[in-house]
């Protein structure tokens, strides 16, 4: 538990004016408020890692928080007996205790069960409440459940009964049940081969659907394949059609500071549906999230081409991110930034949040808190981690995203806090504030000749000869007729066939390796319009 010392000097540091909304501020499944000795009570369930898979990790949390909606306020000293189902199997059944309202038991899926009825697979680990005769955490340590629990992609129903509240010698006259479902992911990984041979895995976990017909175009840098459609089963059981892709750091492009654009069945996908994440150590993670307005356009699109069991998806590697940034000083040592995409407007705009030490590398095992307040001083957004014996989001490598809902464009204010490091709340908390805002610009922006990353890379290789003359001019032609490059209309020799300069090759090469300017390169890609060898309509 967090003591109570911290909770005190925290809460002078950072008022917080918790609300109903901030019970959905974490991935999780919301029940409907019911009424309870006078109050609307609700109860949220909360699974993390929210995209775990047995495949990657061994076990998981569920998190249970029975409180009061209109104020949220955790109900203190509540026995629940927990249900989980999957197809209408009962896969465990069990009374659980917590002193504060907030529950949390440990999953550890296991295969294998041979029984029929599979909650007899099922077992129990850690102390029983003396009083309440249920098991609950004690200390650090958190009761088990092990069995065929989230051992298997799909949906499952979460039933709590409240049994007791209050005290644990209070029993309520009848158990409230609350129902909620949450998603194991299915997990596919695909091995895919650049133009230089080169051989990576993409892994793509989805939500209710299925994943065939991956492919990945060197040419431009774009990811595609098809998700499984079925829209009866969407009206029955609701539309949860969320991906992440994760690609490795080392993999050609999606990275850091380029855009990432998402398109389903041509539909270009909202910012506020997708995120790109590059907080992980080892990996680049896109989670696509499409929204019920967007799935309506894909379906009048689906409804006119007659097709309607599948949905294509393409992810394509865009130019560089102009960025705005905050940075922060702390009287640790400690300094920090955050940075978000200038294009983003109100709405939900993932930052990045990076740490450093006294000498400016990437700081470790940090624990941190933030609020944003708008310009009246009211506290819009908030987060002060989920952890029961510490207080802070943890960033075990410097490095977090957050997704911060933004209401509206305007003046806003980021404090920052270091809670934390090395697995322990400082005594001290450590704070710093910058002034931020969100604007849309309509000033049309000029628009300038610009080459992706990804191009950097083609050029590259077909210097070194990995790649031939088709392939890169198919590449220059590809990205001048869809203006992702802008090339002048020059005119044209009308002559036969010819090869392609050295000094152009030799250009590219160097460009590649950053040692001429982008708009050299450019000059090679005129002449060879002007010459015949590229053509520009």
């Amino acid at each position: 538990m967090i003591p109570k010392i911290i909770l005190i000097v925290f809460t002078v540091l950072f008022v917080i004016s918790f609300t109903p909304a901030y019970a959905q501020h974490h991935s999780g499944a919301l029940a409907p408020p019911i009424d309870f000795d006078g109050l609307r009570v609700a109860l949220i369930t909360i699974l993390t890692p929210e995209d775990f898979t047995i495949e990657d990790a061994k076990n998981a949390n569920l998190s249970i928080r029975f409180f009061d909606s209109d104020t949220n306020v955790n109900v203190k000293s509540v026995t629940y007996r927990i249900q989980i189902f999957q197809d209408e199997n009962l896969l465990a059944n069990e009374y659980f205790f917590d002193e504060d309202g907030n529950l949390e038991v440990e999953i550890r899926p296991t295969k294998g069960c041979l029984e029929q009825n599979l909650w007899k697979c099922t077992k129990y680990y850690g102390e029983k409440h003396a009083i309440a005769g249920a098991y609950y955490a004690r200390g650090e340590s958190l009761p088990i459940i092990q069995g065929p629990v989230f051992d298997k992609s799909g949906q499952y129903e979460i039933k709590v009964s409240i049994v007791g509240a209050t005290n644990p010698k209070t029993l309520t006259t009848k158990d409230f049940l609350f129902e909620t479902f949450l998603h194991i992911p299915q997990k596919e990984t695909f091995m895919i081969k650049t133009a230089n041979a080169q051989e990576f895995p993409i892994d793509i976990k989805s939500y209710d659907s299925t994943i065939s017909n991956l492919k990945y175009e060197d040419i431009t840098q774009k990811i595609s394949y098809e998700i499984a459609h079925s829209k009866d089963h969407d009206q029955l059981h609701g539309y949860d059609n969320k991906q992440i892709i994760s690609l490795k750091k080392d993999f050609p492009s999606f990275k850091q500071g380029y855009d990432v654009e998402i398109f389903a069945e041509d539909v270009k996908l909202q910012p506020s549906s997708y995120e790109f994440d590059v907080s992980s150590p080892n990996e680049n993670i896109i989670r696509v999230n499409i929204s019920h307005e967007e799935m309506l356009l894909i379906e009048k699109k689906l409804e006119s081409t007659n097709k309607k069991d599948t949905i294509k998806m393409e992810i394509i590697s865009g130019g560089q991110t102009n960025l705005n940034q905050l940075n922060f000083v702390f009287e640790n040592g400690l300094n920090a930034n955050v940075s978000w995409d200038s294009k983003l407007n109100a709405g939900k705009i993932p930052m990045t949040f990076l740490f450093f030490d006294k000498n400016n590398n990437p700081a470790k095992d940090i624990l941190f808190a933030y609020s944003v307040t708008d310009s009246s001083g009211k506290e819009i957004w908030s987060n002060i981690g989920t952890g029961k014996t510490l207080l802070g989001i943890s960033s075990p490598h410097g490095v977090t995203q957050e997704s911060i809902l933004i209401p509206e464009n305007g003046q806003y204010q980021l404090k920052l806090i270091l809670t934390g490091q090395n697995s322990k709340n400082f005594e001290t908390f450590f704070t710093s504030k910058s002034d931020f805002s969100i604007s849309q610009t309509n000033t049309p922006t000029k628009k300038v000749t610009s080459v992706p990353s990804w191009v950097k890379n083609n050029a590259g290789w077909w210097a070194e000869d990995i790649t031939g003359d088709n392939e890169f001019v198919q590449s220059i032609q590809f990205l001048i007729k869809e203006k992702i490059i802008s090339i002048p209309i020059t005119e044209a020799k009308q002559v036969g066939p010819q090869e392609i300069p050295s000094w152009v090759k030799n250009n590219a090469g160097w460009w590649a390796k950053g040692l001429i300017s982008e708009s050299d390169f450019i000059k090679g890609i005129e002449f060879l319009a002007s010459q015949g060898i590229i053509r520009v309509d």
